[in-house]
């Protein structure tokens, strides 16, 4: 069973400081001072911090995703043009969502 991935709010528990100074310390923001942010930073490294990745690209508007909707999965064509879609979105670190079916939603 995984543990779940320390957070800032954790690290900020444990310092006893502010979540968002713990997010000032980690990117070397000038109003925290060397001796905060080098515990902060240790005690991150310690309990192997990694920054949510969705929460950060939820906070700057920007998902990075491409979905795409085919009519037809088991067509030669359409799984060639998925390939090369996901080929080209690794390239540029975007995620390819593919919905297995559409779902058409009317008016009625």
């Amino acid at each position: 069973m995984q543990s779940k991935p320390t957070t800032i709010k954790e690290i900020a528990r444990i310092l006893n400081i502010s979540p968002s100074s713990v997010s000032r310390g980690l990117h070397d923001h000038p109003s925290i001072g060397a001796i905060t942010r080098e515990k902060i930073k240790q005690l991150a490294k310690s309990l192997n911090y990694e920054p949510n990745k969705a929460a950060i690209l939820f906070q700057k508007g920007k998902t990075y995703t491409i979905g795409v909707i085919l009519p037809e999965l088991s067509e030669y064509f359409f799984s060639i043009a998925i390939s090369a879609i996901e080929d080209e979105a690794i390239k540029k670190n975007y995620t390819v969502i593919l919905p297995n079916r559409t779902i058409v939603m009317s008016r009625k």
